[in-house]
């Protein structure tokens, strides 16, 4: 257990970290489109308890993701960091992207918006999968 707990709780506060900053980019470059997020209609307001489990999110999939590299990573090619990168990749592709296409087709949300969540967790993932090569060296 400790084998995946350990390294998933660091891959979480380096995904929570990497969406932060995302976020402030994004927010930063395109305050427009970050201003869908106010409405309240859609999104809960950001002093609902509800609205914890967002920095919880990040922790949850790193020690999920940290369980499935343990089973995974013999079967991916690569080697090094690169091998975590294809990892990330294709979490993000069989994960990722489905769950942003069902949030595209059932909230009332841009498809900017849309982008720019599937943007950054491409990054989360990338950034868990290289991080878990890393730690297993």
């Amino acid at each position: 257990m400790k084998k995946f707990i350990i390294p998933g709780l660091v891959a979480g506060a380096l995904m929570l970290v990497v969406a932060i900053i995302l976020g402030l980019i994004f927010s930063a470059i395109f305050p427009d489109a970050m201003a869908e997020y106010s409405n309240s209609n859609i999104f809960r307001q950001s002093d609902d308890p509800l609205m914890y489990y967002f920095f919880l999110h990040s922790f949850v999939m790193g020690i999920f993701l940290s369980f499935i590299w343990l089973k995974v990573k013999g079967l991916i090619d690569e080697e090094g960091l690169t091998k975590g990168a294809v990892y990330g990749f294709y979490v993000w592709l069989f994960f990722g992207i489905p769950g942003m296409l069902m949030s595209l087709s059932t909230f009332q949300i841009s498809t900017f918006l849309v982008g720019t969540w599937t943007i950054s967790v491409l990054a989360q993932d990338l950034a868990a999968g290289i991080l878990f090569a890393r730690m297993s060296r």
